[in-house]
């Protein structure tokens, strides 16, 4: 993974960013390519959708977590992970979903 900082336009300031790293080889079709991930995405931000990441805040807050970032900011619940088969904790990253902090794959509300 490679950090840098970046201009933010919703925000009008330079922002961490992590740019993750593409895999290595010619792999199966689950595999997934390289994201950026802001790691100041929360209440400072003001827009719809992020500039940096071509997203809106709630998947960036996923991409946090799905690579191993989640913060403070997000609340954790135990829930069924239905892609794991068991138990397994999940960052709230928004009211209604929340994330599998091992997996990255959403859960619904009523879930959990």
């Amino acid at each position: 993974m490679k950090s840098q900082t970046a201009y933010c336009s919703a925000c009008d300031r330079d922002v961490q960013i992590v740019i993750t790293d593409e895999p290595s080889q010619d792999g199966h079709a689950n595999l997934v390519d390289a994201e950026i991930v802001c790691l100041e995405i929360g209440s400072k931000c003001t827009g719809e959708l992020c500039p940096i990441g071509a997203t809106s805040p709630t998947v960036m807050a996923a991409r946090l977590v799905r690579n191993g970032f989640q913060t403070i900011i997000h609340p954790v619940v135990d829930a069924m992970c239905e892609r794991c088969g068991k138990v397994t904790p999940h960052a709230i990253i928004e009211p209604t979903h929340a994330t599998c902090v091992d997996c990255g794959a959403a859960v619904a509300r009523g879930n959990w």
